[in-house]
């Protein structure tokens, strides 16, 4: 199993279908965990070497740190996006 940096990298020969559905299996794995395990179990491993102790302690926990990163993470790029061709996707008024 990879961590770190090394974790991210794709080598450049490998396909992007390859990473995509390497991301599909992963998204299926993950699906069947959560269906499966209470929100408020705890955690059956943490990664001490990337994070240090664990600051999120159930599933819960995890869930809602995971769409809080998504959420971010989308309006970051989104905030890109619009710099680059000046459309703004939603605008409230």
């Amino acid at each position: 199993m990879t961590s770190g940096d090394e974790a991210w990298r794709v080598a450049p020969e490998v396909p992007a279908v390859d990473v995509l559905d390497g991301y599909r299996q992963e998204t299926q794995l993950a699906d069947a965990v959560i269906r499966s395990t209470p929100a408020g179990a705890g955690l059956a491993w943490w990664p001490h070497d990337l994070f240090g102790e664990p600051h999120l302690h159930t599933l819960r926990d995890v869930l809602l740190h995971v769409i809080t990163e998504t959420a971010c993470h989308a309006g970051h790029l989104d905030a890109a996006r619009e710099l680059i061709d000046g459309h703004r996707w939603l605008v409230l008024t």
